[in-house]
């Protein structure tokens, strides 16, 4: 999927400059809408299978490299989530870049998600919370 993403991407920069500069703002604001869905899609997922590891096995994964029966879609958390196992549970935190066609600068996305969504998670640490 994301051989797919680039040359589009690479179309899209190399005619940046014969678009009208509202019209960057929009693509803007729909870039990060999806990036936004997409990196929560990531990171919920990549929080289930720690924890369903961690239902099946007693204890939560040295790695993210120890998850079982991922799939080849369910393995894009690999480049998008940092996952660190700690004493008392774990930290994970979303990795994700935002281009923009506007400004031609990369920000990074941010998630953050409610004290409620944290209940009965070893999840301890996250840029999400």
């Amino acid at each position: 999927m994301k051989k797919n993403i680039l040359p589009l991407l690479l179309l899209i920069l190399l005619t940046a400059s014969c678009i009208p500069e509202n019209l960057k703002q929009e693509m803007d604001k729909g870039m990060q809408l999806g990036q936004q869905m997409m990196a929560d899609s990531e990171f919920k997922k990549a929080l289930a299978y720690v924890e369903l590891h961690k239902i099946r096995n007693g204890n939560y994964p040295n790695s993210l490299s120890e998850l079982e029966y991922l799939s080849v879609m369910d393995s894009s958390i690999f480049q998008h989530v940092e996952y660190t196992r700690l004493d008392s549970g774990y930290e994970l935190n979303v990795n994700f870049d935002i281009p923009s066609f506007a400004s031609k600068e990369v920000t990074k996305l941010e998630l953050k998600y409610p004290a409620e969504f944290w209940k009965g998670l070893g999840c301890v640490r996250s840029n999400t919370k």
